[in-house]
């Protein structure tokens, strides 16, 4: 494996489409809810027509090409958040979320409306042709546990600062929940940071790995 020079975690939500561990955010875009009510009226008058004549397939076809805008909307958006992480970093983690578990909850429309299975695919295809890496890591505890201490401090949904009451730190529940995912690959992949790596000083980035059995990586600033 190549070295790697910079590497982000991000973590993937609904009030916010993504949260990097360096504290940028790129905002959600519900392109269905937002063509929602069209796409109800097309599909309205597409159940009013006889079925298989000639005005019913040229309903279906709008039908069909709103569904298609829909999915080329939220495409390019996956892709515009792909090159704007891939351009800038070497290295990037993700969660390995259970995208078909998630989609049985309440909050299915609005997950499969973000697309974030679609969005990871497009990080690791747009990353493999740069030549970099995307390392998937377990999500469970990401957004509970204290990046800086590693405590656990729970905290529902509703609750978007995390506040350690055990070390002070206080800051976005999603931006920690990325520094967690980032700290979590390092280990996994072994990564060894040097005493003045390439990461911000003020991160609460371990300054060095446990050997996993995976490749070490040098961080060079």
């Amino acid at each position: 494996m190549a070295k790697v020079k910079t590497a982000v975690g991000v973590d993937v939500g609904l009030k916010e489409f993504a949260v990097t561990s360096t504290g940028e955010t790129f905002p959600i875009q519900q392109f269905y809810r937002q063509a929602q009510k069209q796409l109800a009226r097309a599909q309205r008058k597409l159940a009013r027509k006889q079925k298989r004549s000639r005005n019913y397939l040229k309903q279906l076809n709008r039908v069909q090409r709103l569904h298609q805008k829909i999915e080329r909307q939220r495409k390019d958006h996956h892709y515009r958040v792909a090159h704007a992480l891939t351009k800038r970093f070497d290295l990037i983690a993700l969660e390995d979320l259970n995208i078909r578990g998630l989609a049985k909850t309440k909050l299915a429309k609005s997950i499969l409306d973000a697309g974030w299975g679609g969005f990871m695919t497009i990080v690791e295809a747009v990353a493999v042709k740069r030549g970099l890496h995307v390392v998937k890591v377990s999500p469970h505890g990401t957004s509970q546990d204290c990046s800086s201490c590693g405590t656990k401090v729970p905290k529902t949904l509703s609750v978007r600062t995390h506040q350690c009451p055990n070390c002070g730190l206080s800051m976005d529940r999603d931006e920690n929940a990325a520094i967690n995912i980032l700290n979590r690959a390092l280990r996994e992949v072994g990564i060894i940071l040097p005493a003045c790596g390439g990461f911000d000083k003020s991160r609460p980035v371990k300054q060095e790995a446990q050997a996993t059995g995976g490749v070490q990586i040098s961080l060079l600033a």
